[in-house]
């Protein structure tokens, strides 16, 4: 069993809980409806809040979501990711309910999705837009979610690793396509192999660079390959000035 296996499971247990304390119907959310995601027309950053991964351990020792995102969006960030997975990556709930809160800018939940009720939870808990990643989904799993999402106003980040995956994730509706460079079964990064696919995702969509990118010159690397969207975890949640090193990451673009 891969580690990808191994946290997939593990959120079907959890899952299994909550849906016995807590009736899909009853799921309301209670703040402003969702906001417009993906940047359209121009490049869309989107800086991530994860305390940490099952490949490094803890990134940030007193980690608070509020004030990293805050600080994101002061640095120019034009969304924030938020991992909400509590066993692997050390997230909660919790943490993207207070982020939604207090930024201005969109908010995605990064997590991992596999069933209509955790869409409709997304939406609960304040999400603008929704992370599902191709290698724990089915075709029909992928449509299903994705119009499921289209039902409550969230848009849809298809996360890929590979050709493959990517041949089905065209066929359904998300608005960005990731490719991310991360082996989400051994970790490892392949910046290459994300800039060999991002010719193939349709002009329609927008190209999410996802993992590896650590320096403004990453960055610059994969808009030049084609890339409008940038989802950058680890090189800004473990940097000293946050606000600088996103400000630093955007200007390379531009």
């Amino acid at each position: 069993m891969t580690i990808l296996d191994e946290i997939v499971e593990t959120r079907k247990e959890r899952l299994k809980i909550k849906k016995g304390e807590i009736a899909e119907s009853d799921l309301i959310r209670r703040i402003d409806p969702p906001r417009p995601f993906f940047q359209k027309d121009g490049i869309t950053v989107i800086a991530e809040c994860k305390r940490g991964s099952p490949s490094k351990g803890v990134f940030v020792k007193d980690y608070n979501p509020v004030s990293i995102a805050c600080d994101y969006e002061r640095g120019g960030a034009h969304a924030v990711s938020v991992l909400t997975e509590p066993d692997y990556f050390y997230g909660d709930e919790t943490h993207l309910e207070n982020v939604r809160q207090v930024v201005s800018i969109p908010v995605l939940r990064k997590d991992f999705i596999f069933d209509t009720y955790q869409v409709r939870e997304s939406w609960a808990l304040g999400a603008d837009a929704i992370l599902l990643i191709a290698a724990v989904l089915s075709e029909s799993q992928m449509k299903e979610l994705a119009d499921c999402a289209a039902e409550y106003n969230l848009e849809v980040l298809l996360e890929v690793h590979n050709k493959e995956e990517l041949g089905k994730a065209v066929l359904v509706p998300a608005t960005g396509i990731g490719i991310n460079a991360r082996n989400l079964k051994d970790f490892s990064i392949d910046l290459e192999m994300s800039r060999d696919l991002c010719g193939q995702v349709p002009v329609e969509r927008i190209a999410v660079a996802e993992s590896g990118m650590m320096s403004p010159q990453d960055g610059r690397a994969m808009y030049d390959t084609g890339f409008r969207g940038f989802l950058v975890g680890e090189y800004f949640i473990t940097a000293e000035e946050r606000v600088l090193t996103v400000k630093e990451f955007i200007a390379a673009l531009l």
